[in-house]
């Protein structure tokens, strides 16, 4: 037997800031930025306001525990779900492809409220995000992500919750044994499913927001002498067996602190599902090259893997007839007939496309199916081709291996620092915005994480 949660569990105990490649501070901290502006940028959405409704209704909005981009406090817990939900409302978060899931949304969320309780320094912060990538990356390798994803399972939100547990156990200083504690008290929370698709219901933003703050409690019980479930993944009634009918335990521990899959993550350029942005950067391709009338768009062909067009392809009269932002999310017709009629896909393009007869009509003319190279290349790159046919003859045609934004095509410093900006700009202002991206690149520093949180909520309080 592979012993999976003691490896993990001393990997994520025992992991030092001295540990750190450099390129590993460095991904760490644009990682960081990345999930800041979008973390803020949700503050005002409405799936935001109605949880902290519900939440002041149960009465957690009586600690002292801060999120980004608002001035009221909560319980830890409830600062760990409302930034672990608004972190992946968007679908502005970044990405792991061969894992299929989005690992700082859990993550980062639950760090800034664990860092709040103990004051920890931005070099723990950082060492914590790592431990939890990496944790939550390779419990989605063992679990096999095609096989569990397959069955239903959302694996943001299912891994996600020990991402968030080996995090918040780095920040807390737990022992190994500890840190194995809470993986098996984690294991109780391991939920999230894609049943939100049929209504586009904002569940899978509550998902993260679960798992974020479940994985903090488990962290948090285990350093209270809780004991939890041993073999927490490995065992004959724990996550890999029973969440997956093809486990890969001896992946999940491969490589275990010399390959560093935070490095592996990628971060978007569009705020929509992953499986979407291949097509869409097709479309961009043969726009840049091509002057196309959208009026004049005989049809437009999409092809992708299977699991791709089953998740924002399919069904192809439900993707043509988005009702409400997460039906535009997972829409790849939506996505690229808002791109052809106005060159550009942002998070404020939903709502006017919502309205838009023309995007209407176009997505009509859209078909999505699967192409054999694509599939053969998935998941280890999101591929996809494109065809645009016009009504006077022409057809253009672009393939696209891997998706803008992937570890191989990673937007500089200055092009992640544009995206930042145009998130965080519209809650904290100007000064607020560049407060907090210069505070967020000087974490290798020993600073508390005070510093960081007070430039956020200050710039947060100057705008109301």
């Amino acid at each position: 037997m592979t012993e999976v949660t003691r490896k993990l569990a001393e990997f994520a105990a025992n992991l030092k800031f001295a540990d750190l490649p450099v390129e590993v501070v460095e991904r760490s901290k644009l990682l960081f930025a990345d999930l800041s502006g979008i973390i803020v940028r949700a503050q005002p959405l409405d799936s935001t306001i109605s949880m902290k409704s519900g939440l002041r209704d149960l009465g957690l909005n009586t600690g002292t525990t801060k999120v980004m981009g608002d001035s009221e406090c909560w319980t830890p817990q409830a600062a760990a779900m409302i930034a672990g939900a608004a972190a992946h409302s968007l679908d502005f978060d970044d990405t792991h492809a061969q894992a299929m899931l989005h690992p700082g949304a859990p993550v980062v969320p639950a760090i800034l409220a664990a860092a709040q309780m103990v004051d920890a320094t931005t070099r723990d912060v950082l060492v914590a995000m790592v431990a939890g990538y990496e944790v939550m990356i390779r419990v989605a390798f063992g679990v096999n992500p095609i096989a569990h994803s397959e069955r239903g399972h959302h694996l943001t939100a299912t891994t996600g919750v020990f991402g968030a547990a080996a995090a918040v156990g780095s920040i807390l200083k737990l022992t190994p044994d500890q840190m194995m504690n809470a993986f098996g008290t984690a294991l109780s929370e391991a939920a999230g499913t894609g049943q939100f698709a049929i209504n586009g219901a904002w569940t899978k933003r509550y998902h993260v927001g679960s798992a974020a703050a479940a994985g903090l409690t488990a962290a948090v019980l285990a350093r209270n002498g809780y004991t939890g479930a041993a073999q927490a993944f490995e065992g004959k009634e724990g996550f890999f067996n029973v969440y997956s009918p093809a486990p890969n335990p001896e992946k999940s521990v491969a490589g275990l602190g010399e390959v560093w899959e935070i490095l592996q993550s990628g971060i978007k350029p569009y705020p929509c599902c992953r499986g979407i942005h291949a097509p869409l950067d097709a479309v961009f391709n043969i726009m840049s090259a091509q002057k196309i009338d959208p009026d004049q768009i005989a049809s437009v062909n999409v092809g992708m893997a299977a699991r791709s067009v089953y998740v924002v392809g399919e069904p192809q009269d439900r993707r043509r007839n988005p009702k409400n932002v997460v039906d535009c999310q997972f829409s790849t017709h939506l996505c690229l007939a808002t791109a052809l009629i106005t060159g550009e896909l942002g998070w404020d393009s939903y709502e006017p496309a919502l309205k838009s007869p023309a995007i209407y009509a176009l997505m009509q003319k859209i078909n999505v199916g699967p192409d054999a190279e694509c599939e053969a290349n998935f998941p280890e790159a999101f591929s996809a081709v494109v065809e645009i046919k016009t009504d006077t003859g022409e057809t253009y045609r672009d393939f696209v291996y891997a998706p803008q934004g992937e570890p191989s095509t990673m937007p500089s410093k200055q092009e992640l620092a544009q995206k930042f900006y145009l998130l965080a700009r519209p809650v904290l202002g100007e000064v607020g915005a560049e407060d907090l991206w210069q505070n967020i690149q000087n974490m290798d520093g020993e600073n508390s994480i005070q510093s960081v949180l007070k430039q956020a909520d200050d710039a947060c309080d100057r705008s109301e």
